[in-house]
């Protein structure tokens, strides 16, 4: 079966509009919001610096989950609510399995990151191919990418390699929020401006002003007074919207669901926020991930990531 054939198939359709959280076609004139309306701090102010290297610290010990959650879809012209067993591991591989009645096995969809495979239980057919940038948005209508999926399944989105910081603010009820853009190279490529991806760490002269995340746009974390990510905004040039990540009720995890000896060394390591609600403005659609069941690891085996070819199936191209 040819990706063009599963994109026409309404319940497929359905299956990936839910997990790139998306409608099927644009329905709506693209949205702009201010970067923020808190009061301007320091590009390097010490409450930003300490957010901010709290949550890197966090990333970088989940690599990997999985669990189960209850996943609800709504958009112009389609709802969706059904259980998913989900895992997913940096920087983009997915397993997204939809459950029917008595938890039965409805649908399979797995990446490793470089390729794809489909399982259709009501038809018994596997579909298999390339996983491309665009293959979500070619067979949904969606914006989000595999990777970008992963990170806020993750709980832990980190900015963007090539980004700088270009803006700090205060707002409301003690919230920061830490901009960052895409500073423009002469070719009109982003500029490296990180000297070490791992722990996010600056060249000083990177540091752009407040205006860049407008002209080439980027990213705005929103952090809560205790430090935890509470949104992320996700920025085209001009502005505009290209989604909103919001998480919430946070909780410990019990230690038998944290499986990483780094988790018991970084202070919130072990909290995750049981609810992700992902808002796609330009195309009036929401997405709700109530998570019930999560266990965080330090690695899945990529058998997780593949559906194994059965006798006789001849490989695809």
């Amino acid at each position: 079966m040819s990706a063009r054939a599963l994109g026409s198939r309404p319940w497929i359709l359905c299956f990936l509009i839910g997990l790139a959280l998306g409608p099927g076609c644009r329905t709506t004139p693209p949205t702009a919001v201010p970067f923020s309306a808190g009061a301007p701090l320091a590009i390097a102010d010490a409450r930003a610096e300490r957010v901010l290297d709290r949550h890197l610290s966090i990333a970088a010990t989940r690599p990997a989950l999985r669990g189960l959650a209850r996943v609800s879809l709504e958009g112009p012209d389609f709802k969706l609510n059904r259980p998913q067993r989900i895992a997913v591991a940096r920087p983009a591989r997915l397993r997204f399995e939809v459950l029917g009645l008595f938890d039965q096995l409805a649908g399979l969809l797995v990446t490793d990151g470089r390729r794809f495979g489909y399982f259709d239980a009501s038809q018994g057919a596997v579909t298999r191919g390339r996983m491309t940038p665009r293959l979500l948005w070619d067979l949904a209508r969606i914006d989000l990418e595999a990777h970008e999926v992963v990170e806020l399944l993750l709980g832990v989105p980190t900015p963007s390699p090539g980004t700088a910081r270009a803006g700090v603010w205060l707002e409301a009820e003690g919230r920061i929020a830490v901009a960052f853009a895409w500073p423009a190279s002469p070719n009109g490529r982003p500029a490296a401006c990180l000297t070490d991806v791992e722990r996010a760490t600056f060249d000083p002269a990177c540091f752009l002003a407040p205006d860049a995340i407008g002209e080439s746009g980027g990213e705005i974390f929103f952090f809560g007074p205790e430090g935890r990510l509470r949104e992320l905004r996700v920025l085209e040039p001009a502005g505009e919207i290209r989604f909103r990540a919001l998480f919430a009720d946070y909780a410990s995890l019990p230690s038998a669901a944290v499986e990483l000896v780094e988790a018991d060394e970084t202070p919130g390591a072990g909290e995750f926020a049981n609810r992700l609600t992902i808002l796609s403005p330009r195309i009036g659609a929401e997405a709700r991930f109530l998570w019930k069941r999560v266990m965080l690891t330090d690695g899945l085996s990529d058998r997780f990531f593949e559906i194994p070819r059965r006798d006789g199936e001849e490989r695809d191209g």
